[in-house]
């Protein structure tokens, strides 16, 4: 009996194998006639003529209709047509008949079958490719990334995002090319590259009734080619990319101009520590100009381009600049990046992630607890195509985004130039909401516009989110993240400083911007002056309630007035304490004068020239 199941057994193998082999037919099992069909249609094929060799191949499957490498060939024409139905049919034949044959087939099922679109099937037939094939690492890379890429192209289709883009009308469109666009942080105008022969800066400004004709941006222009910009929040310096000049480092530098006394100053390159003898383009800069990102093919990239980021150091001189990292920077290209304004979100685009086409748009946020970049998220279709998108520019808002295409998407054609759009971005793409404080210092004795050091703190952390110094026309402008409260301080030689707080607390205020006009008392007047001098109000002292216990947030003011007293031994001040009008009259008395002789909490500070309560 067991000698019997034994020799059922392999008599099953043997059947079993014999029907697989009969299922492979190859060359050497052809017929003379045969072989010759095979070599007439192959070599009509490596002509390019496709249909000559079609014709015999389809000759040879009737005699051979499992002749696997026969039917290959066959897909493979089809392909060449771009008869792609044909094309997959045949090849789904060929891994049918021989699964094992060779695992180039399933790559070659894959790519037809991503072209019909059928993209789930297609990344299961590359992970068929990628288990069997152990002889080309790289190509299995490849297709890793390409399944990769099918499946969130299937996801994403399936799951779209809201996108409805509207050109910015003829006063900036043409039919040049118009693309790269920035805009000002209060909306007033937009800058942007038009190429007529050469890449120039133009600029449009807007306002209730639209954006005006744009304008070449005088200054800044020249014979050569200037594009890929970025503008600092006042709008007084700009970075920006130029190729092939003569005091350039690499193919393409980094440089730089600034507004003095009204005009833009010839543009300086930023030098070799901050560009390379490679590429380096696409700068984006921090709204206060101390941080800038740009994209860099130096050495030391993970892959094509990486981000790489410079700030300004403590001597106001751009440091080495630094690799943004593995989170943000893959092996394929990392380019165009755009930092909001809010400062924690950044966009960029890359093609070595999974994504619709060739370089998809992402974006990336700072974890709120130690402030690195999170793991970047695709921006989704249709935003992203299975083209390559290029960059996106953020309202300081974040409900509009703006960028370059050639498409009119009213009609679905194809345009034969590249003009603005923008839209509407949808709410989890969004960046922090954001607004901005305006502000102009003057003398308050004069009268006139001065300089003066401006830095502005979150009041709860007592962190500098904004630090700058006005130029002579005593204007300062930055962004700041809604719903805080903040103090600006304004500071000069000689001058009694100016600390005053505001509150953005309310985000549904985006649109109303703190402005604040800062007039700086000299201290010499506040010393030698014979009328009585016009009060200082210390706005950034706060109470417990109903006590004259400080909370911290009154540090800083305390820290100005210490040092304002130490650099001016010559200076007497009345310190007036002040109470709401809550509460009995006696009792209010007592802690006035408790709030004239206060000390800060977590410092050592108490200089009270002289006090006096007030109810």
């Amino acid at each position: 009996m067991i000698i019997r199941r034994f020799i059922l057994s392999v008599l099953t193998f043997f059947i079993v194998s014999l029907a697989v082999s009969a299922q492979v037919i190859t060359k050497e099992m052809l017929t003379p006639k045969e072989k010759k069909l095979f070599d007439k249609a192959k070599n009509f094929g490596m002509k390019g003529d496709y249909n000559n060799s079609n014709k015999n191949f389809e000759t040879l499957l009737k005699l051979r209709p499992d002749f696997v490498e026969g039917i290959l060939r066959l897909a493979s024409n089809y392909n060449s047509l771009k008869q792609l139905n044909k094309a997959e049919s045949l090849f789904l034949q060929a891994v049918s008949i021989a699964p094992q044959y060779d695992p180039e087939m399933y790559y070659s099922l894959a790519l037809v079958e991503s072209e019909l679109k059928k993209y789930l099937p297609a990344a299961d037939h590359l992970d068929k490719y990628i288990s069997m094939e152990k002889s080309k690492p790289e190509k299995v890379r490849k297709a890793m990334a390409l399944r990769d890429n099918l499946r969130f192209i299937e996801y994403a289709i399936n799951h779209p995002v809201p996108f409805k883009p509207q050109s910015l009308g003829s006063a900036i469109n043409t039919k040049n090319l118009e693309y790269s666009p920035s805009i000002a942080l209060d909306g007033s105008s937009i800058i942007f590259t038009r190429k007529t022969g050469q890449e120039d800066f133009y600029i449009s400004f807007h306002d209730s009734t639209g954006y005006k004709v744009a304008s070449p941006l005088f200054g800044l222009n020249t014979f050569q080619n200037e594009g890929a910009h970025s503008m600092s929040a006042d709008g007084k310096f700009m970075v920006f990319t130029a190729c092939d000049r003569k005091d350039a480092f690499g193919s393409c530098d980094l440089y730089y101009s600034m507004i003095i006394d009204g005009k833009w100053i010839p543009p300086v390159n930023m030098g070799h520590k901050v560009n390379s003898a490679a590429w380096d383009s696409q700068p984006t800069l921090s709204p206060d100009g101390k941080l800038l990102i740009f994209s860099s093919r130096r050495l030391g990239t993970l892959g094509g381009a990486d981000l790489w980021m410079t700030w300004r150091n403590e001597k106001n001189a751009w440091v080495v600049p630094v690799n943004m990292g593995n989170i943000i920077n893959t092996t394929g290209d990392d380019e165009s990046p755009f930092l909001h304004p809010d400062g924690q979100t950044l966009y960029f685009r890359s093609n070595g992630r999974p994504g619709m086409g060739g370089y998809d748009i992402y974006y990336t946020k700072k974890n709120s607890i130690n402030d690195e970049w999170q793991v970047p998220e695709n921006i989704g279709y249709p935003i992203n195509t299975e083209g390559s998108e290029g960059s996106l520019a953020v309202s300081l808002d974040g409900t509009k985004a703006y960028f370059a295409g050639d498409m009119d998407y009213d009609t679905g054609k194809k345009l034969n130039h590249l003009d603005i759009f923008s839209f509407e971005l949808y709410a989890t793409a969004r960046p922090t909401p954001t607004t901005f404080v305006k502000g102009y210092v003057t003398d308050a004795v004069t009268g006139k516009p001065m300089q003066a050091d401006i830095t502005i703190k979150d009041l709860k952390t007592e962190k500098a989110i904004f630090q700058m110094s006005t130029d002579k026309d005593g204007f300062f402008l930055g962004s700041l993240a809604a719903g805080k409260n903040y103090a600006c301080i304004a500071e000069q030689k000689n001058y009694v400083y100016h600390a005053e707080n505001f509150e953005l607390s309310d985000i549904n205020m985006l649109h109303k911007p703190a402005i604040l006009y800062i007039a700086l008392q000299p201290v010499e007047q506040k010393i030698v002056a014979l009328e009585k001098p016009k009060p200082t109000i210390l706005q950034n002292l706060f109470f417990k309630s109903g006590s004259a216990e400080l909370l911290p947030e009154s540090n800083t003011e305390i820290e100005l007035l210490f040092h304002l007293l130490t650099d001016n031994p010559l200076l007497n001040i009345t310190i007036t304490g002040h109470t709401d009008d809550i509460g009995k009259n006696e009792d209010n008395l007592i802690l006035s004068e408790k709030k004239g002789s206060v000390r800060s909490p977590g410092t050592d500070h108490q200089r009270n020239r002289r006090k006096t309560p007030h109810c």
